[in-house]
């Protein structure tokens, strides 16, 4: 039944994507999908069915060339086809994804980093295989399912790219395929998938919702201050990245936040997880600017950046 669900809304897709960002719960990915078999039985009672990761199942129903990039978490932020509700699924199977087309004026590069080896290789963090990641990223997503993560990476990756909003957070698992590892031996699996988005016309903003933060007037505070980065909303997507704690367990009702986010931006896509901590800051640009508030340098104070009991939200806008 669930196979047949998400199958019917790949069928609904109006353009060709090229970037698949998705999320889904934890419960999903550890149980393989039944698939009936294309196999004609005499008995239809008796027809086969195939079981397939949530992963493989997905990158069966997307075009070859199509860069996907995949993780699960306990819980997942999600929009409806019609992007004008959204949903925090809690406790449940679901599943959650961004379809990306070629945009002129939107680059995205996706890398992983050997946290085991990292403190051998800070001058080249990248590793092999980079080369093609531009200098101007302006926000990078972070998933690492490494509860130990060393967190001079993320540091390490503001300087790197000193225009940029890191945002992201602990997951559970990472599902990308071969082809997104920097090593093209895979000689292991990899802890932390970063997701780097650039492009002379892209605009971002961030907000950190800080753990005190319990009621609906305080995030609407929040948003209100995302709002005023005045970031054009026709070609915009969002993500958000939550604490477990956070949700139904912080303010006895569900959707919240994802609600007080669709009302101060009805046309923005906004998808994400329920995660075990969370990374980012705030990063409010003022009109006109592209992320130089967010520039960081060696005579800046670094902000902080990992998390827990908090949300972060941030809005990406091709202008």
């Amino acid at each position: 039944m669930l196979a047949a669900e998400i199958k019917s809304l790949f069928q609904e897709i109006w353009h060709e994507p090229v970037n698949f960002i998705g999320f889904c719960s934890s419960t999903l990915f550890e149980e393989p999908l039944k698939i009936p078999s294309n196999h004609m039985t005499r008995f239809h009672r008796t027809a086969k069915c195939m079981r397939l990761d949530i992963g493989n199942f997905l990158k069966q129903l997307l075009p070859s060339f199509c860069n996907f990039l995949a993780i699960s978490a306990d819980g997942v932020v999600g929009t409806n086809s019609e992007a004008n509700k959204s949903f925090e699924i809690e406790n449940k199977k679901s599943l959650s994804f961004l379809l990306i087309p070629k945009l002129e004026n939107l680059q995205i590069h996706s890398f992983t980093i050997d946290i085991h080896t990292y403190t051998t290789q800070k001058d080249d963090i990248l590793g092999p295989g980079t080369n093609h990641i531009p200098e101007d990223v302006k926000a990078i997503l972070y998933f690492c399912n490494e509860p130990l993560c060393p967190p001079d990476i993320g540091y390490t990756l503001m300087q790197y790219f000193p225009e940029s909003v890191l945002v992201g957070g602990f997951v559970d698992n990472l599902i990308c395929p071969q082809k997104c590892l920097n090593d093209s031996g895979g000689q292991s699996d990899p802890s932390l998938l970063c997701i780097a988005f650039s492009g002379a016309r892209l605009r971002v903003a961030s907000v950190l919702i800080e753990e005190h933060i319990n009621s609906k007037e305080e995030v609407e505070a929040n948003m209100r201050k995302l709002k005023n980065c005045k970031l054009p909303e026709e070609q915009s997507f969002a993500f958000m990245f939550t604490c477990i704690g956070r949700g139904f367990h912080h303010y006895g009702v569900s959707n919240v936040e994802s609600a007080v986010f669709r009302q101060f931006f009805p046309k923005t896509p906004l998808v994400g997880f329920f995660g075990t901590g969370e990374v980012g800051f705030t990063h409010l640009p003022s009109e006109g600017k592209v992320c130089e508030n967010g520039k960081v340098d060696n005579n800046r104070t670094l902000p902080k950046l990992y998390h827990t009991y908090t949300t972060i939200i941030c809005l990406l806008s091709v202008v």
